[in-house]
């Protein structure tokens, strides 16, 4: 048996059936917004948090690149230092070998009569007395070239002494330059200003993103090192530049050492025979005085009761120094070139005094703490933060914005403390180019490995991994570390 329903019940069934398949597809949209708007809202976290942490790397590096160039600047300006002081000391040798030509030219004639007439040497008493070489010499110096050694002589020390004074104010000039560089927030002002440009360069029309203790990005430093980095060495400190000083100077010979020895051509006590003998040099005495000599005596030598006797008769002298006004120190233990070794000739020496020399500068380089180390190497960790207002969300600065009420926005750019924070790292360090473990160059030449510090100029900049405490101090802040 079969029920039949009426045609009328069927149609109103299917009336209230309509209107079902709508309520599930205002469901689907709704979900699908919302997953939209999640997705939109992750991607552009996710866009947000690599271009924060390229900005952090950007901004870090230019500030090691700050630390890098100011670095090697005090490097050339330190090696400026010391070739200035290098030339100061040629100066006072060219001035005492000056003062030492004149008086050599005034005084040869009187101690070899021979050199007046050369057919002196013709006799066999000349042959025995001198050597061919002095003979020529002395003969030339006192028949052609005497006046004019002795004009030309008289006209070094003053020019060599303006040379002097033009050094130390080139010395003024890089010592001013260092104190302006090392001077307190000095470095750290210019240093903001470039971090700040560089923020903004990276963030151009696209919100502000400034280097300063408030506004909507802040960046700040958690890791700064440049201040305990170096220190500036002064007073009895210089020990290190004197000795550089000193180094530069002597590896000029004529700075160095200007002594030789003449001696008959068969030398022998017991026959009386005689000898020339030159010497000179120059020394710095203590920080702050160079002092140069220049001595020659003939020396006449006999055999007396039973040993050699030796009489000193002075030829030349000259000498030299260079030291601050009322700063004339005590140079009795200076060598110079064994031209003491004619004591009376050295005690005839009339000294002449530049009192315009301001003695070794002082300098900056490496703290002691680094100078002990290895490796030193200078950190910088700098942390840039992004307000939530900036980030192009939907509930940020996006063209796609939502009401704070809506819930069709249930995903929104929840971050920590409301802001968002990259840190980066930078690490200046020392290294020669193309060297990576030892000092190729000074290995060929047989010296030793280069060590770091703040006379050679090869520091370079790289970034490295911010350290777990910095990265700690992040998250104490309460900022989102991307």
């Amino acid at each position: 048996m079969h029920c039949i329903v009426p045609h009328g019940r069927r149609r109103a069934a299917k009336r209230q059936q309509r209107g079902q398949a709508l309520i599930y597809g205002m469901f689907v949209v709704i979900s699908s917004l919302a997953a939209l708007f999640f997705l939109f809202n992750t991607g552009q976290l996710s866009q947000e948090k690599t271009k924060l942490v390229n900005t952090a790397d950007a901004v870090a590096y230019s500030a090691g690149v700050m630390h890098a160039r100011a670095l090697n600047f005090s490097a050339y300006g330190n090696r400026a230092l010391v070739a200035n002081e290098a030339l100061v000391a040629q100066m006072v040798s060219l001035s005492s070998w000056a003062q030492y030509a004149e008086t050599r030219v005034q005084n040869l004639p009187g101690q070899f009569p021979h050199c007046l007439d050369s057919s002196g040497y013709s006799s066999g008493a000349g042959a025995w007395l001198y050597d061919a070489k002095y003979a020529i010499m002395c003969y030339a110096v006192v028949q052609y070239l005497g006046q004019y050694i002795e004009d030309v002589a008289k006209e070094v020390p003053d020019l060599t002494e303006k040379v002097v004074k033009a050094v130390e104010l080139n010395k003024k000039a890089i010592q001013l330059a260092h104190n302006l560089l090392h001077a307190p927030l000095y470095l750290q002002s210019l240093r903001a200003n470039v971090m700040q440009d560089v923020a903004r360069a990276n963030y151009a029309n696209d919100g502000s993103v400034q280097v300063e203790p408030l506004g909507p990005g802040i960046a700040s430093a958690l890791t700064d090192d440049w201040g305990s980095f170096t220190r500036k060495y002064s007073g009895q400190d210089r020990k290190r530049m004197a000795e550089l000083a000193r180094y530069a100077a002597h590896t000029d010979e004529f700075t160095h050492k200007r002594k030789w020895d003449s001696f008959a051509v068969f030398p022998s006590c017991r026959f009386s025979f005689s000898r020339v003998s030159r010497g000179g040099g120059t020394d710095l005495v203590n920080y702050d005085e160079w002092i140069a000599q220049d001595t020659e005596s003939w020396w006449q030598v006999r055999y007396r009761f039973l040993r050699c006797r030796y009489w000193e008769n002075p030829i030349a002298y000259g000498e030299q120094q260079a030291h601050p006004k009322g700063q004339d120190q005590d140079d009795s233990g200076a060598s110079l070139g064994g031209a003491r070794d004619n004591p009376e000739a050295s005690s005839m020496a009339s000294s002449s005094h530049w009192t315009g020399y301001s003695g070794i500068p002082s300098y900056y380089d490496l703290s002691q703490q680094q100078l002990d180390k290895s490796d030193p190497a200078l950190r910088f960790s700098v942390r840039l933060v992004r307000a939530r207002s900036e980030l192009r969300t939907s509930d940020g600065r996006s063209e796609i914005r939502t009401s704070s009420d809506s819930r069709i926005n249930a995903y929104k750019s929840q971050v920590a403390s409301n802001v968002m924070a990259a840190v980066a790292t930078s690490e200046v360090y020392f290294e020669r180019p193309f060297n990576q473990r030892e000092n190729l160059y000074g290995k060929t030449l047989g010296r030793p490995r280069e060590l770091p510090s703040l006379f050679n100029p090869y520091w370079r900049v790289r970034l490295v991994h911010s350290e777990t405490d910095v990265q700690a101090q992040q998250l104490l802040q309460g900022a989102h570390i991307p």
